[in-house]
């Protein structure tokens, strides 16, 4: 159980390498100021971190403990309209209901985000979220759920959806009962972080008790569902009010997606102008396609709202349990022009064969994965992709004023001279 919920890192302190460091730093830095006649305990350093490494060491919101998150979106009672959503803040349980119930997806499950609240500042901040566009995300789960239910082997794609947080969360419980949801958020929530990360976790505890409702309801060979936040590369200038907490996606490789029973990749994006994927995906999609594996792209808003009502029983049902379906291209009916889009799927009941003569209502976007240069290009430790993976230089990183006691005084900034998206469109 320890190894799963990372409970070894959150006592974790200084290897005796590093105090031994930062200790010899220090007395060097009191030795200067002395010998110029300055009081030592003014000096400071300037040093670089890992912002993650730096908010375990010294709190989530270091050097902004002053401010609060903002909840724009926040409700008082969760998806399924309990007032019990405060029993999810501990983490154990918040990671118990939304972990897979297959164990081979386990190792690329990320706990990171959700371990943020065993820090009883941050729990006591946090509530449930739900927006406008949370609500259409679900809606249009419920879009992909009717498709993964009318296939008989499903289990041979994995979904990768990259949408903000919140909405990659929201996708995600509205398939719950029919796909095993893969939380990938690797970051903490900051006050003055570049990623709104808080509104995500806000998200994953709204939806908390109805995923672990539905986990029951799996059958065996469920697809993966990999659930990415797009905000992780938002844009970043150096600044000292900001604090950069972007990071990088860590997907399985290859050959854990096959031993998996994975033949193909539904990439899922926020609409159809975007045509690539994020730059820290890059390779590891590349890497994909030349292993064989099947790579599509499926963009969000090809599930749209039927134009008329329907008597489709289980539309009626499923609206009923938390919103309207929006269906892929538009319409229940138009179930077989998935099937021909994305055939590493098969629908259980065969295409009628005038569906191949009819003009669809969307298109599959003409997409293959091809290497380009990216700030994450060759980021990888012994030649294995994702696990291992380094930052980029002056990625998910900030430079910051120590004082000789050891303690972070301010965040300093025009030091690092960054300005990247990580996005390529």
């Amino acid at each position: 159980m320890e190894d799963f919920f990372g409970a070894r890192w959150w006592r974790e302190m200084l290897t005796r390498r590093e105090a031994g460091v930062r200790i010899g730093r220090m007395g060097a830095l009191a030795a200067l100021a002395a010998s110029v006649g300055l009081p030592t305990g003014c000096a400071e350093e300037a040093v670089e971190r890992d912002t993650l490494e730096l908010q375990k060491e010294q709190g989530w919101d270091v050097l902004s403990t002053d401010r609060s998150l903002d909840f724009p979106d926040r409700v008082f009672a969760d998806s399924t309209g309990s007032p019990l959503w405060s029993t999810f803040l501990q983490p154990e349980r918040l990671l118990t209901a939304w972990r897979p119930g297959n164990a081979g997806l386990h190792p690329f499950s990320s706990p990171t985000l959700v371990q943020a609240l065993s820090q009883n500042s941050l729990r006591s901040q946090v509530v449930p979220v739900c927006s406008a566009s949370m609500k259409e995300a679900y809606s249009r789960g419920l879009g992909m759920k009717d498709l993964l239910s009318k296939s008989q082997n499903p289990g041979t794609a994995a979904l990768i959806v990259d949408l903000p947080g919140p909405e990659s969360v929201s996708f995600g419980a509205a398939i719950a009962d029919v796909a095993e949801p893969v939380i990938t958020f690797d970051n903490w929530p900051h006050p003055m972080g570049v990623v709104p990360a808080h509104l995500t976790l806000a998200a994953m505890v709204y939806y908390a008790l109805e995923v672990s409702n539905r986990a029951g309801q799996r059958s065996h060979g469920a697809p993966a569902v990999f659930l990415l936040d797009a905000n992780r590369l938002l844009p970043y200038s150096d600044s000292s009010d900001r604090f950069d907490n972007r990071y990088a996606a860590v997907m399985p490789t290859a050959e854990n997606l096959r031993s998996i029973g994975v033949s193909g990749i539904i990439y899922v994006v926020p609409n159809e102008y975007q045509k690539t994927e994020l730059d820290d995906l890059n390779e590891d999609f590349a890497l994909y396609r030349e292993s064989g594996l099947t790579v599509t792209m499926l963009p969000i808003t090809h599930f749209q709202k039927p134009a008329a009502v329907t008597i489709d029983t289980a539309a009626a049902k499923a609206a009923s349990a938390g919103g309207p379906v929006y269906y892929y291209g538009g319409g229940p009916s138009f179930w077989p022009f998935f099937f021909m889009h994305y055939a590493m799927m098969s629908p259980y009941r065969g295409i009628p064969q005038n569906y191949r003569t009819l003009p669809p209502p969307v298109q599959r976007p003409g997409y293959a994965p091809v290497r380009r240069p990216t700030i994450f290009s060759s980021r990888t430790v012994g030649g294995l992709t994702g696990v291992g993976r380094q930052k980029p230089t002056g990625f998910g990183r900030v430079s910051t004023a120590v004082s000789s006691s050891g303690r972070v005084s301010r965040l300093r900034s025009g030091s690092l001279g960054r300005s990247r998206t990580g996005y390529s469109s």
